[in-house]
């Protein structure tokens, strides 16, 4: 059994047991004890070895850290093709999810000042998100900007483009895996510590939580971006994920 849930802990997993062979647990609070054989945190944090020490039974195998970042095939096929950033000439925006604060239009409205007349900008939302009409004027009032809703190709729009704008999450590894360099916005409580160490890694650039963001905090941080920035944040993100996190946990999986 996988468990993947916030709200379960060691006493719903201790009643199962008895049903299961083995409990594999994903999880990235490291707020609770469990009872499993295998407990997975794919998110990189300065005591990544240690959160779980007294959480876990003691024969508990326990993989941490993003080289075992749960990525789709196809990061790791393009990855072959990526090549360490240099110049700014392409700009994702991507929030996923319904980006209830509108980091999205920010962000936009925040480039729409820079007048970037030689930048091309990507714009990825979901057709859930709630201020489409907005997005949609503020896109077609940017040179060179064009809106994509519920793609399917992310790892294409990533390999192409030299910075990505958006959230902490499981996006971050697929960024990290492509090397491409990032401003991040934490929309969620459990993105502050990830990305906290990210950026001192200088993997990625952390804005803050989003709540307290407003255009012109995007817009002063991407007249900041220089060469030697974007090809150290892509360069150290390519050492934090290779993309072969999915096979190295299956071979773990298949040897309890």
């Amino acid at each position: 059994v996988l468990v993947d849930h916030y709200d379960l802990d060691m006493e719903w997993e201790s009643e199962i047991r008895k049903h299961v062979e083995k409990i594999i647990v994903i999880d990235d609070l490291a707020n609770r004890k469990h009872d499993c054989d295998l407990l997975l945190d794919q998110n990189l944090y300065d005591n990544m070895y240690e959160r779980y020490s007294n959480l876990v039974p003691t024969n508990c195998k326990i993989l941490v850290g993003p080289k075992y970042a749960l990525l789709r095939s196809k990061f790791l096929q393009v990855r072959k093709n990526v090549k360490c950033r240099k110049t700014l000439e392409n700009i994702l925006i991507s929030f996923g999810g319904s980006d209830p604060t509108n980091e999205t239009s920010k962000v936009l409205t925040g480039i729409k000042k820079l007048h970037m007349k030689n930048t091309k900008i990507s714009a990825v939302v979901r057709s859930t998100n709630q201020h489409m009409d907005e997005i949609k004027k503020l896109c077609s009032s940017i040179n060179n900007c064009t809106l994509y809703c519920d793609v399917d190709n992310m790892e294409q729009l990533m390999i192409s483009s030299d910075l990505a704008i958006g959230a902490g999450g499981t996006t971050t590894w697929e960024r990290c895996c492509l090397g491409l360099p990032s401003i991040v916005s934490i929309i969620a409580d459990n993105q502050t510590e990830q990305i906290k160490t990210m950026a001192e890694k200088k993997c990625v650039i952390n804005l803050g939580d989003c709540k307290n963001l407003t255009p012109y905090d995007y817009e002063e941080c991407i007249k900041q971006i220089d060469s030697n920035m974007l090809m150290n944040m892509s360069s150290n993100c390519l050492e934090i994920v290779d993309g072969k996190g999915c096979f190295r946990v299956s071979e773990i999986m298949h040897s309890l």
